[in-house]
């Protein structure tokens, strides 16, 4: 059906689903507002900053957002071509409408520009493969990689950017790298690779260092990134919707909608740590803007862009490294990082106690290292009142191989007050008095995995797995914490 005159100055295009028609009026075009909300919108011509019709789309840019209309939606097929001829000649009879033309022409040929997603596709790859090597490394890498608040902080900086990389679960990882596909193709291919890297790097310390400030003593995923680029998105929407072609631009209700999604996700939802999201969204839009040029025409990104670009590489490569050298490196790794937590004011008990835990089950450990065990253990059982069995089953252990036997058969007896009906610490108590031999470490009755997997990205405080040789703390389920 063509398009039917009402006026001299009125044009009709009819919709298909009782839809009200598209109107072309003598000073803009009349539309649905939103396909999944209803309501009408009108965009006046000079707002129009690029048409661009695809096999199934018509996106029409503008100053205050873009408007998506599908082709399905229009009765005549050849509807879309007639709306586009129709819009630039009224576009054109304007004042100015011959160099408003001009700078559509532009950003259409801009549009055709190369996609080179280098940024987003490493990201993506990062992420697969540290789930991979967490599947086959087991409890290994998360250990050693997942940031939190008081390891950082005892001197394990390269947490702040493995945690971006390392998932819960599959779910977890198909959200975020979902995320990271959809949010980053819109970001990079109007910023380019050096200037989305310095973004996603930004985002990284953005997200973590919140969790740093807050306290957070687990946390993984790449949601801070993920939120780093929808606040890139939102700060190029803003402040730069007359240069960014209409392919590469959502509509703002819809931006507007996710992020309020994702806002109501983290306030309502424990495990989500909602104060890392902030950081991201707010380090991304900052870095965006400090990185964007005046014209985003310009491809070659300056040298300082570069530069931070390299810099960021630099460091996710350099904390690789770091966490690798710390899953090789042995039990003399949890020697220097029970010194290290050792002289920090505040550290969770449950991290004393895993510490001196895996110290004391190494193969052969030095005398040196038992007694960094046993004072992270005294530490432990202290700020817990000696109220937990498991806690005291570790200081008893580090009392045995320091040579304390008395002290040992005194603290496992605690353990088994507090606990009458489990064999196993009446088993450990067996070792200590010699009826076991003294490597005949009982095996607990329920090994918690050590992977301490959470259902969500982030966790507000530290996790609640112990090593193997200790039942699960209080009956509750390994690994969480809610």
């Amino acid at each position: 059906m063509s398009a039917e005159s009402l006026s001299p100055e009125v044009e009709s295009f009819a919709l298909r689903g009782g839809r009200r028609p598209l109107t072309l009026h003598a000073t803009g075009l009349r539309h649905t507002a939103s396909w999944l909300a209803g309501g009408e919108g009108f965009t006046s011509f000079e707002e129009i900053t690029d048409l661009a019709l695809g096999r199934r789309v018509l996106r029409v840019g503008a100053r205050r957002g873009v408007v998506i209309l599908p082709r399905r939606v229009f009765r005549d097929a050849a509807a879309p071509e007639r709306l586009v001829a129709a819009l630039r000649q009224r576009i054109a009879a304007n004042p100015g409408g011959v160099l408003q033309l001009g700078r559509m022409t532009a950003l259409a040929q801009l549009a055709t520009r190369p996609a080179r997603l280098l940024a987003t596709s490493g990201a993506i790859v990062l992420c697969l493969l540290a789930y991979g090597l967490d599947w086959l490394l087991g409890a290994g890498l998360q250990a050693e990689g997942h940031f939190g608040a008081t390891l950082f902080f005892a001197g394990e900086p390269w947490r702040i950017v493995t945690a971006n990389f390392l998932h819960a679960g599959l779910a977890h990882l198909l959200l975020n790298v979902i995320g990271l596909w959809a949010l980053g193709e819109l970001v990079e291919r109007p910023l380019g690779t050096a200037r989305t890297l310095f973004v996603m790097g930004a985002s990284m310390l953005g997200a973590m260092g919140v969790g740093a400030a807050t306290g957070y003593e687990y946390a993984i995923g790449a949601s801070g990134v993920v939120c780093g680029l929808a606040g890139a998105m939102v700060l190029l929407e803003i402040r730069y919707p007359a240069q960014i072609p209409a392919a590469w631009r959502i509509p703002r209700r819809l931006l507007f909608v996710v992020l309020g999604v994702d806002a109501a996700i983290s306030i309502f939802v424990p495990s989500v740590a909602g104060a890392a999201h902030l950081g991201g969204f707010v380090a991304g839009a900052l870095a965006t803007l400090a990185v964007t040029p005046a014209s985003l025409a310009e491809v070659r990104p300056d040298g300082w862009t570069r530069a931070m670009a390299a810099l960021v590489l630099a460091v996710v490569a350099a904390s690789a490294f770091a966490l690798v050298r710390e899953i090789a490196g042995g039990p003399e790794v949890l020697a220097r990082r029970a010194e290290r937590l050792l002289a920090l004011p505040a550290v969770p008990a449950v991290m004393l106690n895993n510490t001196a835990w895996l110290i004391v089950t190494t193969d052969a450990p030095t005398p040196e290292m038992v007694e960094l065990a046993l004072r992270s253990a005294q530490r432990a059982v202290a700020q817990t009142d000696r109220s937990d069995p498991n806690f005291l089953d570790t200081l008893a252990e580090s009392q045995y191989l320091a040579g304390m036997g008395d002290d040992a058969l005194d603290t496992i007896d605690e353990a088994i007050a507090l606990a009458p009906g489990e064999s196993y610490f009446l088993e450990q108590r067996r070792r200590f008095t010699g009826e076991r031999a003294y490597d005949d470490r009982p095996a607990p009755p329920n090994e918690p995995a050590l992977r301490g997997e959470p259902e969500e990205p982030f966790l507000d405080e530290p996790p609640r797995w112990l090593p193997p040789g200790h039942p699960p703390l209080d009956d509750e389920e390994p690994g969480l914490s809610v």
